[in-house]
């Protein structure tokens, strides 16, 4: 038998049982080295070697199947726990191996690739010879040039990688290589930028920015050498602001006093094409502005050389022309450009709700008794509507009776127009009729029981809304004109009538003007009109009765927000009694001498308001597509889910055979 194959098991297991004996002594037994190890391994199982530092540091390591080696580690000076974990770290990194921590704080020992893929930083050990995952984000270098720098620095197994949108890099590598890379990026990462404010003379600062931007792209374009160069124009002083490097914001200074020096000519004339502003409107404010900044110079002696400034509009192009000394027309264009802005919409959106509900109770009788022949009734009792309604005439059907026999002509007209007014009232009255009525011996009598009871319910609800400009007045009627009858003229002989006849919108009216402030606080100058019309003033009228809400106010309302304008909460409850004297108060017998008429009108009327500010053209799509969608589903369950005839036409237009699908969340069943 070969005696060093004898013996090296022996010396793995003498200098394992050194390890342990020494980790696990008590105080009394060796109280100067009670935490710390001495670590001799000479051609030892590497299995064997992460048994033995499991048991010195309490770690638990679970072990890869490709794990498996000899290893050889010497050591003159006991060592910590803390020391021994780490010589155990270089150990396995030295054999191509390497420890991740889990998240339930134990350790994988894995081959260094697999430990690259998933390394993560640990919480409470050193990191030098372990796998972790550092992100670094760079506020001044640029990630993919930053990537090229610290490539060399990473190990064969680590890994690093940039991410352009947040730029910044992923680092996968030991923690004594990320610690390296971390500082170096540290240093890489220095804003070494300068700034430079350049004042022109001749050309104006949006102009020299356009210039000086071109020049950039064209430098990027031909793929020459392009410097982290930004440019700013400060209108109020007709400067640009310059920031990058040293070298190239003194090149890009240079070109901009050389562009701006050559720039000085002759040429005192310039068409603006304004791009959101009507021209006419600037007109007149150029003209006042030019005057102003003329006066200012003769006083200085300097400005405009006494020259004269026209300003002249084409309408075709809505461009507007200028001929003035060069000094002037630089301060004109910048008037121009801060007032030929995109100014934003403002959607208003009123909410008119009104709840009424009107109850009305009528309960009277009447009775007469008259004798035929001319004779007059001798008792009777009438009351009038006190509802509305048209209470039944009981005299006036029994004097038609009493007078339908009569030889007389005049009683016989009499009777023909007592018999129409009867009649007449008989079929406008509501509710129910009770009634008996005879003529024996001569005299004609008659009871007449009219009861009521209504009961009229309301809900209105009005929603109208229109968009339009900020500080622009705008305007939205939905309804009816009818006529209505102002004056009336006849002729010499009281006939042939001339009217006079005007006519009144009826309907709902909405009227604002929006001004947005600051903090997208919108004042808001509004009249919203709702009326209706309600019907003649009689039966024997040609007159109308129009209803009319109407609040007209100034208020201030935040960008979305519902606010409430005005309202009226009212409640009208009336009793009428009609009785005739002493008779009407006798017990029980006393109803037949009595009409009582009871109503209550209980009226809930309420204007809310939202304004929505919109500003871009997505805000408008996506208003328009919210409303679009609301139609085409109203259409669809009015035609019990058929095509909208709303699709049908926007289609057509857009010439488009596909049709337009409402989203997902508002398609109906």
């Amino acid at each position: 038998m070969n005696m060093k194959s004898v013996l090296r098991p022996a010396l793995v297991a003498l200098a394992g049982s050194a390890l342990v004996w020494s980790s696990v002594m008590g105080p009394a037994a060796a109280p100067a080295f009670a935490q710390e190890h001495t670590l001799n391994f000479r051609d030892a199982e590497i299995q064997a070697f992460i048994d033995d530092v499991s048991i010195v540091t309490g770690y638990t390591f679970i072990v890869d199947p490709e794990v498996r080696g000899r290893i050889t580690i010497t050591s003159q000076t006991p060592l910590t726990e803390a020391e021994v974990f780490q010589v155990f770290l270089s150990t396995l990194r030295v054999h191509g191996y390497t420890a991740v921590r889990t998240r339930s704080g134990a350790y994988q020992i894995v081959p260094e690739a697999d430990g690259a893929r998933s390394g993560a930083r640990p919480n409470n050990a050193d990191l030098g010879e372990q796998f972790v995952t550092s992100v670094i984000r760079l506020s001044n270098a640029d990630a993919q040039d930053a990537l090229r720098s610290v490539q060399p620095m990473v190990s064969q197994t680590g890994s690093v990688n940039a991410i352009r949108g947040s730029n910044a890099l992923i680092v996968v590598d030991y923690g004594s290589n990320v610690t390296a890379i971390e500082t170096l990026l540290g240093d890489l990462d220095r804003d070494d930028s300068v700034m430079e404010m350049v004042a022109l003379d001749n050309v104006s600062a949006a102009e020299m920015t356009r210039i000086v931007e071109r020049s950039l792209v064209n430098n990027r374009n031909s793929e020459q050498r392009s410097e982290n160069l930004s440019v700013v124009p400060v209108a109020s002083s007709n400067s640009i602001l310059l920031r990058g490097s040293r070298e190239a914001v003194a090149e890009m200074v240079s070109l901009v006093r050389r562009v701006d020096a050559v720039s000085e000519s002759n040429q005192t004339f310039r068409v603006v094409r304004l791009e959101h502003t009507q021209g006419e409107s600037l007109v007149p404010i150029l003209e006042q502005v030019s005057r102003a900044v003329t006066q200012d110079g003769g006083e200085g002696g300097a400005v405009g050389g006494g020259r004269q400034t026209s300003i002249g509009y084409h309408e075709a192009t809505n461009s507007i022309i200028i001929n003035a000394p060069a000094d002037i027309l630089r301060e004109l264009e910048l008037v121009i450009r801060q007032l030929d802005i995109r100014r934003p919409q403002v959607l208003v959106e009123a909410i008119i709700v009104e709840v009424s509900d009107t109850t009305a109770r009528d309960l009277g009788v009447q009775f007469a008794v008259a004798g035929s022949g001319g004779t007059v009734p001798f008792a009777s009792t009438r009351f009038g509507p006190s509802t509305g309604s048209v209470r039944p005439d009981l005299l006036a059907l029994t004097g038609a009776i009493a007078l339908r026999n009569s030889k007389d002509e005049d009683d016989k007209a009499a009777s023909k127009d007592l018999s129409a007014s009867a009649i007449a009232s008989l079929l406008g009255s509501r509710g129910g009729l009770f009634g008996v009525g005879g003529e024996s011996n001569g005299t004609v009598w008659g009871v007449l029981v009219n009861a009521l009871e209504q009961d009229t319910d309301s809900n209105v609800l009005s929603k109208p809304h229109l968009m339009t400009l900020d500080n622009e007045e705008a305007n939205l009627i939905v309804g009816q004109e009818i006529p209505i009858t102002t004056g009336e003229t006849l002729s010499s002989n009281n006939n042939n009538p001339f009217r006079t006849v005007e006519r009144q919108d009826v309907g709902v009216q909405l009227y604002v003007k929006p001004q947005i402030n600051d903090g997208d606080t919108i004042r808001l100058h509004i009249r919203q009109e709702v009326s209706a019309l309600v019907g003649p003033v009689s039966s024997t009228s040609t007159d109308l009765i129009t209803s009319k809400r109407e609040i007209e106010t100034t208020a201030l309302a935040e960008n979305g927000e519902i606010i409430v304008l005005g309202g009226l909460m009212e409640q009208n409850d009336q009793l009428a009694d009609s009785k005739v004297p002493v008779l009407g108060d006798i017990p029980a017998v006393g109803r037949l001498f009595r009409n009582e008429s009871r109503s209550t009108t209980r009226k809930n009327l309420m204007v809310f308001l939202r304004p929505t500010i919109v500003r871009s053209e997505e805000d408008v799509r996506n208003l328009t597509r919210r409303h679009y969608d609301y139609m085409v589903g109203e259409q669809r369950n009015a035609t019990a889910g058929e095509s909208s005839s709303l699709e049908s036409v926007v289609n057509m237009m857009l010439n488009s055979t596909a049709p337009i699908e409402p989203r997902a969340e508002e398609r109906q069943p």
